[in-house]
């Protein structure tokens, strides 16, 4: 099943355009600030394809910023990786103290879990695919040491990595539900492929801490399947306290635990919007990612996402 929306800031009067564009923003991705210096005589557009598995957005308009808060961030219950693809003029993508500069054909990636912003020229134009930060994480463990930097598009596999993301985009929509799954994990194969053709010696970790951060999430990512995998099991593995853990969790406004619940419930939501598990029961998937208590399960996850598991998968 495919959901297109449009959103044309042309359709309201001038003095709602900004308005107007704030609530289509934040409806088409995640919650955003918005700012242009034309608050009345604002031009906009966004047309987006919503798939069982990621998004892919046309969008267009006049220079403005865009921002994602830490308040933002608190009300979050899905994590997602953004990819910007610039089709028209340039752009300026910020996370975690880097900044990548877009020209056309150049493409960065950005986390909705952490503060960033996007400042777009005049008459700009982007392709932007949104994906569960699960399924990049699974091709790419180091994605999110790899935001706001740029993926020259212009020669060698940046190139055939942009070529390729415009073509598969276009076939996304098929009719038959097996090869659209395939198409969407062909591109976020794409996008893996992209992001590792960085040298990674060239990037150093800002901090202790962050290479901490990544040795506990991926080895969550890697065990989650493990009914015992719990905060004193990530402890013994990384050789630190669950207190000193917490502590470096916790300037992501998050614990270890939490981190491990949420990652887990997430592992299951991907499984039940991917129609080549419909086959497997929810209590299936669920015992697979680690929940033996199917109440307990339900109840996590209908606190997380708002619905039942069911309802989740239905929908």
């Amino acid at each position: 099943m495919v959901i297109q929306t449009h959103y044309d800031t042309a359709d309201v009067p001038h003095r709602d355009r900004m308005a107007y564009w704030q609530e289509a923003v934040c409806d088409s991705y995640v919650r955003l600030g918005c700012d242009a210096k034309e608050q009345t005589n604002f031009d906009g557009f966004i047309n987006i394809s919503r798939y069982s598995t990621l998004s892919i957005s046309r969008v267009g308009g006049k220079a403005h910023s865009v921002r994602r808060r830490k308040r933002d961030i608190r009300t979050a219950t899905d994590s997602f990786f953004l990819l910007s693809l610039q089709t028209a003029r340039s752009s300026r993508v910020s996370q975690f103290g880097q900044t990548a500069v877009l020209s056309t054909g150049d493409m960065a990636l950005y986390s909705s879990s952490d503060p960033y912003e996007l400042n777009l020229t005049d008459n700009f134009s982007q392709m932007v695919v949104q994906l569960p930060k699960d399924k990049l994480l699974a091709r790419l463990p180091n994605a999110e040491m790899l935001t706001a930097r740029k993926i020259d598009g212009q020669s060698g596999i940046g190139a055939l990595v942009r070529q390729n993301i415009l073509a598969f985009s276009d076939h996304a929509n098929a009719s038959n539900a097996i090869l659209q799954t395939m198409v969407q994990e062909t591109l976020i194969d794409l996008i893996a492929t992209g992001l590792a053709s960085h040298d990674n010696s060239a990037f150093e970790l800002s901090s202790p801490e962050q290479h901490i951060m990544l040795r506990v999430k991926s080895f969550i990512r890697n065990n989650l399947g493990d009914a015992a995998l719990d905060r004193n099991l990530v402890a013994k593995e990384i050789g630190m306290s669950v207190r000193r853990l917490n502590a470096i969790f916790a300037k992501e406004d998050r614990s270890l635990s939490g981190f491990i619940r949420q990652t887990r419930l997430e592992a299951v939501a991907g499984d039940l919007r991917d129609v080549r598990f419909m086959a497997q029961s929810i209590s299936q998937i669920a015992l697979k990612y680690g929940f033996e208590n199917f109440q307990n399960f339900s109840t996590s996850f209908r606190s997380h996402f708002g619905v039942s598991p069911r309802d989740y998968r239905a929908g």
